[in-house]
């Protein structure tokens, strides 16, 4: 009898885990459930679909249902929600939520990708009409059509972080003001310092961003039960309509009621061949806690370039091979208003939080020779562990290069490399597209000079005796 693999969740983690799963067993019978009514598509592109750079949110969807079911022998099960799971009979029972039908699906491996979803917020009026998150295309369409019926001039975002920061570029490409709230002292908290962020927020701020930052959201007013304000640390702003975009969720409500055990994080946990602790019994993505390579602790990702790897691990070994994912340093990167914007590893504060006491430097160098035209400014900071010089995480913000240079990072602390040894790497030169000191080996070895004078003052003293 061939092999049966039934997936949970279509999005980038599920289609992927199917793909490699095919690839490893050309009989097995796979089964994919998504409980949208669409195939995967990029929830990344979703604010560029907004704003129309992307032409249109068709041109998100990866594949047509044809290139599953008739190239590849994936049954496509489109608007299917799994509803429980049987880890001793191999069954999972889903519902489609068109007609209710149901059915049991057996299984002889399971692959769980239930994704995420988007944190609501509790205050009053989140319930009111013209309150949104942005995690699907029916979100998409639902905002868009909300700001076009209200003629809407202004929007609130609460969050500052990857998706609301996209968000409020797209939005104001649309001719839309926006208002930022942020509970922090400084906007992407999460992939930058402080000091790096701050160029960022100068720049969205030249094109129009409002910023409350240290902010707390109150309230949201509305009326005739349709938003027309909020109360933000006391002080009412008009608007017409407000974004969520904070923390998102991990789906392991299945899994929980399973019996698969969570990690000290929440999201599921996994072992290096993407195994829960049931038999069997796979899973990847935006549900999962992911081990961090820096950190040495497994957090929550939610990266699409994280998932895809650990769902293609997870489609190998459900379908009898033998792969492993090593674990993240959460290398990530986004495009703001000109700006690249790319960081691996920690951030101070979630250093010192973690009881390590980064050593670091902030440098800004060019990305071409003086004398050769159309150099950027990139700005650079590295960090480093000062007990034993490990290159602990970079931050990169400019016009141009900070992706490849923070790839290029990257590589070097999922190696365990110290910065004496990063700085030791050869980068390319030529005139019209590199210098020959690099603004990363730059950054590097001026932590290298930093690191080895604190060591040489922490030295103790010694004494000659006569």
């Amino acid at each position: 009898m061939p092999r049966r693999i039934v997936i949970i969740g279509c999005g980038v983690s599920g289609t992927t885990a199917a793909f490699h799963a095919r690839k490893t067993d050309r009989t097995a019978q796979i089964v994919l459930l998504g409980d949208e009514e669409l195939p995967e598509y990029s929830r990344c592109g979703l604010p560029y679909a907004f704003s129309h750079v992307v032409p249109n949110l068709e041109a998100l969807i990866g594949h047509d249902e044809a290139f599953y079911e008739q190239m590849n022998r994936i049954d496509l099960r489109l608007g299917w929600k799994a509803t429980s799971i049987n880890t001793e009979k191999r069954s999972v029972e889903a519902i489609r939520t068109k007609d209710d039908s149901t059915e049991t699906i057996e299984y002889d491996a399971l692959i769980l990708t239930t994704g995420a979803r988007p944190s609501t917020v509790p205050v009053s009026g989140s319930d009111l009409k013209g309150v949104f998150t942005v995690r699907t295309m029916n979100d998409i369409e639902r905002l868009t059509n909300h700001l076009a019926e209200n003629n809407a001039r202004r929007v609130a975002i609460v969050g500052a972080g990857l998706t609301g920061s996209e968000m409020a570029e797209a939005l104001l490409q649309q001719g839309i003001a926006v208002l930022e709230a942020e509970i922090v002292p400084e906007i992407l908290p999460v992939v930058l310092d402080p000091d790096m962020a701050s160029i960022v927020r100068t720049r969205a701020e030249e094109h129009g961003v409002e910023y409350h930052l240290q902010s707390t959201l109150e309230a949201i007013i509305g009326v005739n039960g349709r938003v027309s304000g909020v109360r933000i640390s006391g002080k009412e702003h008009p608007v017409d309509a407000v974004i969520v975009a904070v923390r998102v969720k991990p789906n392991t409500e299945l899994a929980k009621q399973a019996g698969i055990i969570l990690g000290e994080s929440g999201g599921i946990k996994t072992d290096q061949r993407m195994a829960t602790s049931a038999p069997n019994v796979y899973a990847a993505g935006d549900c999962i806690e992911t081990y961090d390579l820096i950190t040495r602790r497994h957090v929550f990702f939610q990266l699409s370039t994280t998932a895809v790897r650990q769902a293609s691990v997870a489609g190998i070994n459900a379908a009898g091979g033998n792969a492993k994912y090593p674990g993240s340093t959460g290398v990530t990167t986004v495009k703001l208003f000109g700006l690249e914007i790319a960081s691996f590893g920690p951030t101070t504060a979630l250093s010192e939080k973690l009881g390590i006491h980064p050593a670091s430097v902030r440098v800004t160098g060019s990305t071409r020779l003086p004398y050769y035209p159309g150099g950027k400014d990139l700005t650079v900071k590295l960090l480093a562990d000062p007990k034993d010089g490990r290159l602990l995480g970079a931050q990169l913000v400019g016009e141009e290069g900070a992706t490849l240079r923070a790839n290029f990072a990257s590589m070097a602390g999922h190696l365990g490399l110290t910065v004496e040894e990063f700085e030791q790497l050869e980068t390319c030169y030529s005139p019209p597209l590199a210098p020959v000191w690099d603004p990363v080996t730059i950054a590097a070895q001026a932590l290298l000079r930093k690191l080895q004078t604190s060591q040489a003052k922490s030295r103790p003293l010694t004494t000659v005796e006569n």
